[in-house]
């Protein structure tokens, strides 16, 4: 094999490598950029569950101050207070569909309170917890 064999030889394997090189560079970018997105996605599900929770906290406080005009002598309307409780039944299903996106375990219930297991309203089908005895949705009665 003569000097310039071996040379062409020598320039064919690294043509060879390099092209390798090139499909392993170009697989890692590939798959970065895949996982960059990933990223991207999980952190606005986060965003969005941050925002989720917020709102929730607001429209407790709200609750909270409708409740409380209700014992100083202004009576709230039932309807409004029914409504805002809805909302928040609503927001807090979004919240626990991103969580479970997200691979989060439920929030455990705080000391003393008891884990509640949902169930469906007979009447509407709505999502009631297992201790209600009207459905928050319709005001059907629940079966014991």
């Amino acid at each position: 094999m003569t000097t310039r064999d071996k040379l062409y030889d020598l320039l064919g394997t690294l043509q060879r490598a390099a092209a390798e090189a090139g499909d392993i560079a170009l697989g890692a970018a590939c798959i970065t950029g895949e996982k960059a997105g990933d990223i991207l996605d999980a952190l606005q599900l986060h965003l969005r569950a941050g925002r989720l929770e917020a709102e929730i906290g607001e429209k407790l406080r709200a609750m909270g101050e409708l409740l409380y005009a209700t014992h100083t002598g202004s009576p709230t309307d039932s309807e409004v207070l029914h409504t805002k409780m809805q909302e928040v039944d609503k927001l807090k299903a979004e919240l626990e569909a991103l969580n479970l996106r997200l691979g989060r375990e439920s929030a455990a219930p705080e000391a003393g309170e008891d884990a509640r297991r949902e169930r469906l309203c007979p009447s509407c089908g709505e999502s009631v917890r297992e201790d209600d005895r009207f459905c928050r949705s319709c005001g059907g009665e629940l079966d014991q």
